[in-house]
C-alpha cells in the first residue's frame, strides 16, 4: 500500500462507492477525451481511463510530480495504455490543443483556484480546450466544516460556484450530492 492508498483509506474520502457514482452521473461516452485537472494521484484519472476504452483519452494534468508518478505506476500497473500524464500548472496555462476536449473533470480543485483568484484564467482556459458540446465537470466539498476538505473559509457553496461560472460564460447543472461531504456540478460554456 502505497502513501496515497493509505490517505484514502484513513479518510474514507473517496472510496469505490463515491468514484462510480461520479462517474455513472457524468455520462461518459466510450472513446472520450477527458482532462483531468489538478488529477493528483489519480484516484479518478485511472477509473476514468477505464470507462473511456483503447479509443478514448485521460489527460492527468497535476502540478506535483509525486502525484502524477503515482498516475503513471497505477496505469503501467493496470496496463493502461490510455492515460496521458501532463505536468502543468493549470492557474496559468493547460497545455492541450484547442478543442480538443469532451470532459474537463475537476475533483476537490477548484477551491484552490478560486482562493488564489484564478478562476478566470482557468475557466477561460477549459473553454479553449473544450469541444463545442464539450463540458466541464466540478466534484467540490460541500460548504460545512471539516474534516475532511479545506478549511470552510476556503469551501465553495453550490451558489457561489453558479455565480462564478455564470459570470465567466458558464451554464451548469446541479446533478447530486455525493456522500455526505461533495456535490456535483456539470457546466457547458454558453457560447461554444
Amino acid at each position: 500500500m502505497n502513501v496515497w492508498e493509505g490517505f484514502w483509506r484513513k479518510h474514507n474520502i473517496f472510496d469505490d462507492d463515491i468514484v462510480m457514482e461520479v462517474i455513472n452521473k457524468i455520462n461518459i461516452v466510450k472513446g472520450s477525451y477527458i482532462a483531468d485537472l489538478g488529477s493528483g494521484p489519480g484516484r479518478f484519472t485511472i477509473p476514468l481511463a477505464r470507462v473511456v476504452g483503447e479509443n478514448g483519452k485521460v489527460y492527468a494534468i497535476d502540478i506535483s510530480k509525486e502525484s502524477l508518478a503515482t498516475v503513471k505506476y497505477y496505469a503501467d500497473r493496470e496496463k493502461l495504455n490510455n492515460i496521458e500524464i501532463v505536468y502543468a500548472d493549470i492557474s496559468k496555462k493547460i497545455p492541450l490543443n484547442n478543442n480538443s476536449i469532451d470532459i474537463a473533470f475537476m475533483a476537490n480543485v477548484f477551491h484552490d483556484i478560486v482562493y488564489d483568484g484564478k478562476e478566470s484564467i482557468l475557466l477561460n482556459e477549459i473553454k479553449r480546450i473544450l469541444k463545442k458540446e464539450g463540458k466541464l465537470i466540478i466534484l467540490e466539498f460541500k460548504k460545512m466544516r471539516g474534516p475532511p476538505g479545506p478549511p470552510i473559509f476556503m469551501r465553495i457553496s453550490f451558489e457561489d460556484l453558479s455565480v462564478i461560472l455564470n459570470s465567466n460564460g458558464f451554464s451548469l447543472k446541479y446533478l447530486g450530492e455525493i456522500g455526505k461531504y461533495h456535490y456535483l456540478i456539470e457546466a457547458k460554456n454558453i457560447n461554444a
